[in-house]
C-alpha cells in the first residue's frame, strides 16, 4: 500500500494557501485510500457479514477488476466513508453484535455500486434493500415509490430494470412516471451532482432541503454555473482544484435569520452544503471557502498542526463566540481563500477587512504555543503570503480602525480581568506602576447574540444605523477630538469607541487595544472611589508597567 507524503514544494504550496496542482492530486488520491483501506477492513471480516452486505462487495469488487476507473469513480463518492463508519465502529465482532449496521451498509453500499456498475457500462444483478420509500442510485437516479421492500435491479450494458416494472434505457437523464433522474450540473470540464435525495447527505449542522421544483433547480443551476464562470474567470487554480476533488453540492435548508450557511464536513471529501445564496458572487465565495475546509481536512488527515490537549480559547474575527487553537487553524485558512477571492475580485474593503482579520487570528496561533513544528512552519508560510499582500497593497487607516473596532468590542465582551489585579492597580494609582501588574486574561466561554457592531457595513461605508460624533471623529483621523467627548465612557460601544481611538495614536501596542477590559475596570473602579481619572492620563499609566 503506497504511503502518502507531501514534497516540501507541495506542503508549502499549501501552506502558501492555493496548492499546487500535483499537491491537490496527492490529497485526493490519499483519501481515496482511505475510504479502500475501509471497505478491505469490512471485507476481511467477510464470514462475519449479512448476505445482503456479501453481494453488495461482491459487486464492489467486479466494478474493481471489471474497469478500475470505475473503481475509482465508487471511492470518489463523498459519503462512502460516512456510509462504512458504523460499520467498522462494530468490527470486528459483527456476528456477535446486532447486525443492523452492517445491513445499513448493505442498503447504501449496494446502492452505490450498482449506479457505478450502470454508469460504466457493466453488467450485473443484484437485490437491495431499500428501507425508505425511494431507492437512490447516486449519479443515475432515484426509483420513487419501489419500498420498502427489496429490490431486484438489473443491468445488461444497456437497460436497467428496477423491480418488475420500472425499466430504463442508460442514460436515464429524462423524468418519467416512477424516476426522478439524478440533479447534474454540468461545468466547463466537470460535473457536479446536486445531492438532494441521498438520505447520507443529512451530515451537515444544517438539515438538508427538500429536491428542487423544475423552475427552482433551474435557478440554482444557472447560480452554479455563474458561480463557476465566476472563479474561472478570476481564480482558474481554485477550478483546477475543484474539478479533481469536488463531486458534490448538498443544498441545506435557509435558517429560519435568513442567514446563508455553508458546511463541509470531515470524512465526507468532495462535497460541500451550501443554502441557495443571493447571487453567483456570493456563492463562489462559498466554495472557495468551504474547499478551502476541504483541502485543510485532507492535509489533517496526513500531518498534525496542532495539539488537542490545551483548554484556551481564542478570538475568531468571524465568529462571536470563543473558540480552540483547532477551530481557529480552521478558520484561519479558509477565511485566507475569501481574503484572496476578493482580492481578484478587486473589492478593496472586503479585501482589507478579511486580509486584516485572518492577520490577526494568525498572530494569535503562532504565539499561542500550541502548534505542532510543522503546523509553525504552515502558518509561517500563510503569514508570508498575507505579508506579501500587504507589501504591495498595504490596508488603509480606515479598514484598520473597523477591524480594531471588531476586535476591541469583543475583548470587552469576552475577556475577564482578576478581582485581585485590578485592585492592586487601583490601590497603585497614580504612584509607579509595578511590573507584571496583571496576568493574562480569563477568556469567557459564552457567546454574544450577534458581531460587535464595527464602525462600517460590509461595503467599507459609515454604518447606517448612526455612528455618533465621536466615532465620526475617529474615521476623521481626530482621535483627540473624540477621546473628549468620552471622558468617562459608559457603554460597550462608548468604551469601543474610546478604545479604538487610543488604538490609532499607539497602534497594537496600546493597553486599551491588548487589553480594554483592564483599561475599563480600573477606570470605572476608581470612579466608583470618587476619583475622576483622566482616561489618556490613565491609559498611558497602565502602559509605562
Amino acid at each position: 500500500m503506497r504511503e502518502y507524503a507531501l514534497t516540501d514544494h507541495q506542503f508549502r504550496s499549501l501552506a502558501e494557501g492555493g496548492g499546487s496542482p500535483d499537491a491537490i492530486d496527492l490529497l485526493a488520491e490519499a483519501q481515496l485510500s482511505g475510504r479502500r483501506l475501509r471497505l478491505l477492513a469490512i471485507a476481511e471480516n467477510w464470514d462475519a457479514l449479512p448476505p445482503a452486505l456479501q453481494d453488495a462487495l461482491s459487486l464492489v469488487i467486479q466494478i474493481d477488476q471489471t474497469s478500475p476507473q470505475a473503481g475509482l469513480d465508487l471511492l470518489r463518492y463523498p459519503f462512502l466513508g460516512a456510509c462504512l463508519a458504523p460499520l467498522l465502529a462494530a468490527l470486528p465482532a459483527v456476528a456477535s453484535r446486532d447486525q443492523q449496521a452492517a445491513l445499513q451498509v448493505a442498503e447504501q453500499l449496494g446502492s452505490l455500486a450498482a449506479a457505478t456498475a450502470i454508469a460504466a457500462g457493466i453488467p450485473f444483478e443484484i437485490v437491495l434493500t431499500c428501507s425508505g420509500r425511494d431507492l437512490v442510485l447516486p449519479r443515475i437516479g432515484t426509483a420513487i415509490g419501489v419500498g420498502p421492500a427489496q429490490v431486484r435491479v438489473q443491468f445488461d450494458g444497456a437497460i436497467v430494470m428496477v423491480g418488475q416494472t420500472l425499466e430504463l434505457s442508460i442514460p436515464a437523464d429524462e423524468p418519467r412516471c416512477g424516476w426522478r433522474p439524478a440533479h447534474l450540473v454540468r461545468l466547463s470540464n466537470h460535473t457536479l451532482e446536486i445531492v438532494d435525495t441521498d438520505p447520507l447527505r443529512a451530515r451537515f449542522p444544517e438539515p438538508p432541503r427538500d429536491a428542487f421544483s423544475s423552475a427552482d433547480r433551474a435557478s440554482f443551476d444557472r447560480l452554479v454555473r455563474d458561480a463557476w464562470q465566476i472563479l474561472d474567470d478570476d481564480q482558474p487554480e481554485h477550478v483546477r482544484a475543484m474539478r479533481t476533488a469536488l463531486r458534490a453540492l448538498v443544498p441545506l435548508r435557509t435558517p429560519a435569520d435568513a442567514a446563508q450557511v455553508s458546511a463541509s464536513v470531515r470524512g465526507c471529501f468532495g462535497a460541500i452544503g451550501i443554502s441557495v445564496p443571493g447571487d453567483p458572487e456570493v456563492m463562489a465565495e462559498l466554495l472557495v471557502h468551504e474547499f478551502q475546509h476541504e483541502k485543510l481536512g485532507a492535509l489533517l488527515d496526513l500531518v498534525d498542526l496542532c495539539s488537542d490537549s490545551d483548554d484556551r480559547r481564542y478570538h475568531a474575527p468571524w465568529r462571536p463566540d470563543a473558540r480552540p487553537a483547532k477551530a481557529l487553524v480552521q478558520g484561519v485558512y479558509a477565511f485566507a481563500g475569501v481574503a484572496g477571492f476578493w482580492r481578484a475580485r478587486r473589492s478593496s474593503f472586503r479585501y482589507y477587512s478579511w486580509r486584516e482579520h485572518v492577520s490577526y487570528a494568525l498572530d494569535q496561533l503562532l504565539g499561542s504555543g500550541e502548534l505542532t513544528p510543522v503546523g509553525v512552519q504552515f502558518f509561517r508560510g500563510l503569514d508570508a503570503t498575507l505579508a506579501s499582500w500587504r507589501s504591495e497593497d498595504p490596508t488603509p487607516p480606515v479598514a484598520q480602525l473597523h477591524s480594531a473596532a471588531l476586535h476591541v468590542a469583543w475583548r470587552l465582551t469576552h475577556y475577564r480581568p482578576a478581582s485581585d489585579d485590578i485592585a492592586t492597580i487601583v490601590a497603585t494609582w497614580p504612584s509607579k506602576l509595578p511590573a507584571n501588574s496583571w496576568a493574562a486574561p480569563a477568556v469567557a466561554e459564552s457567546s454574544i447574540s450577534s458581531e460587535p457592531a464595527g464602525l462600517l457595513d460590509g461595503r467599507g461605508a459609515v454604518n447606517r444605523d448612526g455612528t455618533s460624533e465621536a466615532e465620526r471623529a475617529i474615521l476623521n483621523g481626530e482621535p483627540a477630538y473624540a477621546l473628549s467627548l468620552l471622558p468617562s465612557p459608559g457603554s460597550d460601544r462608548e468604551w469601543t469607541a474610546a478604545a479604538v481611538a487610543l488604538y490609532s495614536r499607539e497602534g497594537q501596542a496600546a493597553i486599551a487595544y491588548r487589553r480594554p477590559d483592564v483599561l475599563r475596570a480600573v477606570f470605572e473602579q476608581l470612579e466608583a472611589q470618587g476619583q475622576r481619572p483622566d482616561l489618556v492620563a490613565l491609559h498611558t499609566w497602565l502602559g509605562s508597567r
